[in-house]
């Protein structure tokens, strides 16, 4: 078991290991990645993963968001303390294709991880990006919010 301080170091480590590069992401090989790391078991009161996408311009230029979040939340004595975010999001070139794919799922509303993975990898917003479009750039960070 990991403590949410350590999880982004363990995850790029995971990604490093399977051969990602920021700079040329792979995002098949992300998300298989961060799949394997949603099993490492983390300290924390609740650990859920979400899946999201759209075109969003946070930083400026607009670009479509493909990310992967697991969010820690840890309590002391039972009571809230924080919560932390680890993302993985890969940032494509906006077009009118990838301006329709806005979703989000989190895996508390899966009876399953096997199943909340499974709807991410039937879903359109997933398959779109994946398979018919190069990823410009990955952004991994871990925040608390």
């Amino acid at each position: 078991m990991i403590a949410p301080s350590v999880a982004l170091a363990e995850f790029k480590s995971r990604l490093a290991q399977a051969g990602f590069d920021d700079a040329q992401p792979d995002a098949a090989l992300a998300w298989r990645v961060f799949k394997e790391f949603a099993l490492v078991a983390v300290e924390c009161a609740d650990d859920a993963l979400l899946f999201q996408t759209g075109t969003y311009a946070f930083s400026g230029e607009p670009s479509f968001h493909l990310d992967f979040t697991r969010q820690f939340t840890s309590e002391e004595d039972g009571e809230y303390v924080c919560m932390e975010q680890l993302h993985c999001t890969l940032h494509y070139a906006p077009s009118a294709e990838l301006s329709e794919l806005t979703w989000n799922l989190w895996s508390s509303s899966c009876p399953s991880l096997s199943d909340f993975c499974s709807q991410v990898e039937a879903s359109a917003e997933f398959l779109t990006p994946t398979q018919h479009h190069k990823p410009l750039r990955a952004e991994i960070d871990q925040e608390e919010v």
